[in-house]
């Protein structure tokens, strides 16, 4: 085919009719909002609103913002052919402000990921906001990456969040727990922007006595049945030496293929 001097073949124009057909039906990348905290009122600040009303100096006594809770993770090898080993995360249920117990069945393991999940200790809204954001991204970088994001990418993503928000009055103190294509992987982070790798790891007012169990028996090798008795011992003890922390122990058993969710056990019955 000729025209006005230019010379084409049919199977041109079928190439140029297929890349426009393409170009139209292209889908860009998915691009997060940008969010930002609103400044309060009247040039109030957060922190100090906070500090001056629920504060240690603050006449609320009961209801002042002092946070207890109990959090803990460790990873363990399968000691016979019968166990899978991986990752334990065991919590308490109870959300605190001073005096006033606010809840008796607060789940402080949360999801953010198909094999990875974040631990809640501080302060509740912090906790659930940011993790709901790390949920977020976690669930756009698979979409635009079409792979699974690591659990040392989640974390780090994370730290970097609060650390933008350093010295603003945010109150969280997280563990990012999964398994990857590294293998089991523990990550502490907290509203300074610190990130660390651990082995067995305990967040909350109620850390200190979970760390004497854990120290004491925990073993890199041991059955499954082993394992989870070792992280409900750990905050059992724990909510019976500290007051911010009961309830009941909530338990999740991350394996190389699954997350196994554990009903909440009674403290006071184990």
């Amino acid at each position: 085919v000729s025209m006005w001097g230019l010379t084409y073949s049919e199977d041109d124009r079928e190439v140029e009719d297929l890349g426009e057909t393409f170009d139209a039906l292209a889908v860009s990348a998915p691009v997060s909002a940008n969010f930002t905290f609103p400044n309060p009122p009247l040039g109030i600040q957060p922190k100090g609103f906070v500090n001056a009303h629920f504060g240690p100096d603050s006449n609320a006594k009961s209801l002042q913002f002092r946070k207890g809770t109990t959090t803990l993770a460790f990873v363990y090898e399968p000691l016979t052919e019968q166990d899978v080993g991986g990752i334990i995360v065991a919590v308490d249920s109870r959300a605190s402000a001073g005096e006033y117990i606010s809840s008796k069945s607060v789940m402080k393991i949360l999801d953010v990921g198909d094999h990875m999940v974040a631990t809640m200790a501080g302060g509740a809204a912090d906790c659930q906001f940011w993790c709901r954001t790390v949920h977020k991204y976690c669930n756009m970088f698979e979409l635009r990456e079409r792979s699974k994001i690591t659990v040392s990418a989640a974390s780090k993503y994370f730290a970097n969040v609060l650390y933008g928000y350093k010295g603003q009055g945010l109150s969280v103190g997280s563990m990012v727990a999964g398994y990857d294509k590294r293998g089991p992987q523990i990550f502490m982070v907290n509203s300074e922007g610190d990130r660390t790798l651990l082995k067995t790891c305990s967040v909350g007012s109620g850390s200190l006595n979970a760390y004497g169990i854990l120290d004491t028996y925990y073993k890199p090798k041991m059955t499954d049945e082993e394992a989870r008795k070792l992280g409900r011992r750990a905050i059992m003890h724990a909510t019976y030496r500290d007051a911010g922390s009961g309830g009941v122990c909530n338990m999740v058993h991350i394996t190389p293929t699954q997350k196994v969710r554990y009903p909440g056990v009674d403290v006071s019955k184990l």
